[in-house]
């Protein structure tokens, strides 16, 4: 059985993994880093799995005195940091427990070596009562597994997603 050695999150960092952290010393954790949220949407039309998907629109959620109300449901979340997955890597993202323990999740996919974007993902609210989540609220942590027997980097239509062209690299 082969390993997956794992990297701490402050070796993340030092490697530019993670752009625009809000808190180093809040973010940055032993196995990784946390992401916050940049923004909630509601969606409010049927999405579409083909040859040529159609995803579905969102309308954004505005906070309330600093916060998202959320009544149970699933939502999409953008991240406000801007992730960059290095050759050799893979990374996962998983929700915090804080999140867990008040009844919510956040569902990912896997963002392959290559990757750079601002990624998105689905906030399930699973308690009845709801949830209150703060503006710009640590919610997932990246971790960065190794990845052996691969030199492929990602070219799919998600690259730069959620990113200004000013963000983008060789653009001035």
């Amino acid at each position: 059985m082969t390993l997956m050695p794992a990297l701490s999150g402050r070796r993340m960092v030092e490697m530019g993994v993670v752009e625009g952290l809000r808190s180093v010393e809040e973010q940055v954790q032993p196995a990784g880093v946390d992401l916050t949220l940049e923004k909630i949407e509601v969606l409010v039309e049927e999405g579409e799995i083909s040859a040529e998907p159609r995803f579905s629109k969102g309308l954004n959620i505005i906070p309330k005195k600093g916060f998202y109300e959320l009544p149970q449901g699933s939502y999409r979340v953008t991240y406000h940091e801007i992730v960059n997955i290095p050759s050799g890597y893979l990374g996962l993202l998983l929700p915090r427990s804080s999140l867990l323990r008040n009844g919510a999740t956040i569902y990912t996919a896997v963002w392959d070596p290559g990757y750079k974007g601002r990624g998105m993902g689905l906030m399930v609210v699973f308690n009845r009562q709801g949830i209150r989540i703060a503006e710009e609220a640590r919610v997932a942590q990246l971790i960065l597994l190794s990845l052996e027997g691969s030199s492929e980097l990602y070219k799919g239509r998600f690259m730069f997603e959620n990113m200004e062209l000013s963000e983008q690299p060789g653009v001035y």
